[in-house]
C-alpha cells in the first residue's frame, strides 16, 4: 500500500504535539466546534470538560492559535501535564502549597511572556527568565528542595501585573488557556488551583481550564456556574452528523493515497466502536492499518475486517485499562475502581440479557437507564467510569412517576464483550444497525440496588493509608499528622513508582518491545523519558522518527492522569 505515503499524522494523537500548520491541516470541521472557540476566546472564565481523548487540548492549541493572530490580545497557553514531577516534593516538604502555588504562577508568567514575544515588557521577561530556571528544577530534582528561588507573586499581585502588562503593550485584555488543568493534583493542590483561577479573573484577564469529570476537586468557595461556565467537550455518537464527522477526521488524517483502499464501511465500523472520542477512532484505525517497518519499504496493509475487530478489542482493552490505572495513579480511589469494574461487568451483562430478547439484526441497547436517587458513592463511581471514557451520561428520561439517568456504556465493550448479541460472525452492516439509532428505548432500565447492593456501596471508601507509627485509620485526605500519635503521615510517591515502571506497561507492540530489549539498555519508563530527541529509540530496527515520537508520547502520557 502506497510505501511513500505519509502516514505520521495518523500516528500522532495528541494536540500537544502538532505545529499550527499541522493542527490546521488536521483537524476536522465539528457540528459546535466554532461556538466552543468562541467561548473559549471571548470573556470570561470557562471550563472545557470531557474525558480522555475527547478533543480539549485541540481547541485549547487552535483558540491559541487563532487569538494569536490578533494584535489586541495577549494569549497565553498553560500545560499543566508535568505536575506529578512535583508530587515526591509535595509529600516530603513543609512548603509544599507554597511551592505548587509558586509553580502555577511562574507557568502562567512563562506562557505570557511566550504570548508577548518580542513585545513582552522588561519586568516580565525578567520574571519569565527566572522562572525558567526554577520550574526546570522543580520539575527535573525529584523530591528535591529547589535552590533558586524567584520572587514570590500571590495570585492577587499576579492578576495586578497581567493587567498592567496588557496596558503597557497596548493589549485590551488576556486570554490563559490551561491545558491538562485540575484533574489529576492532589486534593490539596486542586483547590489551590482553584483559588488562583478564581483569582486570576477581572474585565481584562480571563482564565479558561481543561478540566475531566470525576476526579476534580473545586475549592470551597469556587462554584461551578457561578464562577465559570462549564462547556461540555464529546462528540454525541447518537446526533445525526456523528458518521460524516468521523469520516470528515478520516479524511483529514489518512493521507489521501491511502483512503481508496479503505473500505468506507469500516470506517463506520470504526466510528461507532470510538464512542465519540477522537482518540479512540484514530487508535482503532492505526491499530487496523497494523504495524510497520519504518527501516524497510515503510509499506502497510489495507484494513480488514478480521483487523477492525482486532483493533477494537484492543481498544477495549486499553479503556478498561485506563480505568484501572487510575487506581494507581490515584490509589485514594482504589476502592472505586474496584467497585467500578464489578458496575462495568453488571452493567454489560444486563445489555447482553436484554440484547437476547431483540431481533439479531436492528438496534440493540447500548446503555442501562438507572433510576434516581442515586447517593455520592455511587455517582463518584460512574464518574470515575466517565472520567476514563467507560461510560457517558447522556441526561434523564422519565417513565411514569419515575425519573432516571440514562448511562452509555462505551461501544468497544459493547462490541467486544458481545453484549450486542449479534451472533457467530456479524457482518460490518450488523455492527452498524446495532448501534446507528440511540433513543431512550435503548436503555435498560435498572434501579441502583440491582447494579450494586449495600455491601458494594459500603467498599467505597477512600483508601487513605493509615499512621506509620500506631497504626491508626488516617481521617481525611489532607490529615498532615496522625489524630492519635502526631506523627507525620506521609504517601508513597506514585511518580517514583511510574518512572520506574517496566516498559511493558506502554502496551507496545510485542515486536517492538522485544527488538528495544535486544538493541538497548531501555528497560523502564523513565529511560524513554530521558531518551533526548528519541535517539536511542531510533538505533532500534524498524523504529524510525513516527514511532520513536509515538513511544515518547505514550510514556509522557504515561506520566500523567
Amino acid at each position: 500500500m502506497h510505501p511513500d505515503a505519509d502516514i505520521e499524522a495518523l500516528y500522532t494523537l495528541r494536540a500537544e504535539d502538532l505545529s499550527e500548520a499541522e493542527l490546521e491541516r488536521l483537524t476536522a470541521p465539528v457540528p459546535g466546534d466554532e461556538a466552543v472557540l468562541r467561548r473559549l476566546m471571548g470573556p470570561g472564565p470557562k471550563l472545557l470538560k470531557g474525558p480522555r481523548g475527547s478533543g480539549k487540548s485541540n481547541y485549547l492549541k487552535r483558540a491559541y492559535y487563532r487569538l494569536r493572530g490578533r494584535d489586541n490580545v495577549v494569549v497565553a497557553y498553560i500545560n499543566f501535564s508535568q505536575h506529578l514531577a512535583l508530587e515526591p516534593l509535595m509529600l516530603r516538604s513543609g512548603q509544599a502549597i507554597e511551592h505548587f502555588r509558586q509553580w502555577l504562577v511562574y507557568k502562567i508568567i512563562v506562557a505570557v511572556d511566550e504570548g508577548f514575544g518580542d513585545a513582552s515588557p522588561a519586568d516580565l521577561r525578567e520574571l519569565a527568565r527566572v522562572g525558567r530556571v526554577h520550574l526546570n528544577e522543580l520539575q527535573t530534582s525529584i523530591g528535591q528542595q529547589p535552590t533558586s528561588a524567584p520572587p514570590k507573586i500571590a495570585p492577587a499581585e499576579l492578576l495586578t501585573k497581567l493587567e498592567s502588562w496588557c496596558e503597557q503593550a497596548g493589549r485590551s485584555r488576556a486570554v490563559l488557556l490551561m491545558d491538562d488543568a485540575a484533574h489529576a493534583f492532589m486534593q490539596q493542590q486542586q483547590r489551590e488551583f482553584f483559588e488562583v483561577f478564581r483569582a486570576l479573573r477581572s474585565r481584562v484577564v480571563a482564565c479558561k481550564a481543561a478540566i475531566y469529570p470525576g476526579v476534580t476537586s473545586y475549592s470551597p468557595f469556587f462554584n461551578v456556574g457561578h464562577e465559570a461556565e462549564e462547556i461540555e467537550v464529546w462528540i454525541r455518537p447518537d446526533s445525526a452528523e456523528y458518521l460524516n464527522t468521523m469520516r470528515a477526521i478520516f479524511e483529514a488524517r489518512i493521507p489521501e493515497a491511502l483512503r481508496p483502499d479503505v473500505r468506507p464501511e469500516l470506517v463506520n465500523m470504526a466510528a461507532f466502536a470510538s464512542f465519540g472520542l477522537p482518540r479512540n477512532f484514530l487508535n482503532i484505525l492505526s491499530d487496523a492499518f497494523g504495524d510497520f517497518d519504518e527501516s524497510a519499504s515503510g509499506a502497510i496493509a489495507a484494513p480488514t475486517v478480521q483487523r477492525v475487530r482486532t483493533a477494537v478489542r484492543d481498544n477495549s482493552v486499553r479503556v478498561r485499562q485506563l480505568f484501572e490505572e487510575i487506581a494507581r495513579k490515584l490509589p485514594r480511589y482504589d476502592n472505586f475502581i474496584e467497585v467500578g469494574l464489578q458496575l462495568q461487568d453488571r452493567m454489560l451483562r444486563a445489555i447482553q440479557e436484554t440484547n437476547r430478547e431483540r431481533p439479531k439484526q436492528g438496534p440493540k441497547y447500548v446503555g442501562v437507564a438507572v433510576g434516581h436517587p442515586w447517593d455520592s458513592d455511587f455517582t463518584q463511581v460512574v464518574s470515575l467510569l466517565e472520567y476514563a471514557g467507560v461510560v457517558r451520561r447522556i441526561g434523564p428520561v422519565s417513565r411514569g412517576n419515575e425519573r432516571y439517568e440514562r448511562v452509555q456504556i462505551h461501544s468497544s465493550l459493547l462490541i467486544a464483550e458481545n453484549s450486542l448479541v449479534l451472533g457467530q460472525s456479524p457482518s460490518v452492516e450488523d455492527y452498524g444497525l446495532a448501534l446507528k439509532r440511540q433513543s431512550a428505548d435503548d436503555f435498560v432500565r435498572r434501579q441502583v440496588g440491582r447494579l450494586l447492593d449495600k455491601d458494594d456501596l459500603s467498599r467505597c471508601r477512600l483508601n487513605l493509608s493509615p499512621c506509620p507509627k500506631c497504626g491508626s485509620q488516617r481521617i481525611s485526605d489532607d490529615a498532615i499528622f496522625c489524630y492519635k500519635c502526631g506523627t507525620a503521615l506521609q504517601e508513597q510517591s506514585v511518580y517514583r513508582e511510574m518512572l520506574s515502571s517496566p516498559l511493558e506497561s506502554l502496551r507496545l507492540p510485542p515486536l517492538k518491545l522485544e527488538r528495544i530489549e535486544q538493541h538497548t539498555k531501555m528497560r523502564v519508563v523513565q529511560d524513554v523519558l530521558l531518551d533526548d530527541g528519541g535517539a536511542e529509540l531510533r538505533k532500534v530496527p524498524s523504529i524510525g522518527q513516527t514511532w520513536s515520537g509515538r513511544i515518547k508520547a505514550r510514556a509522557e502520557e504515561f506520566v500523567t492522569l
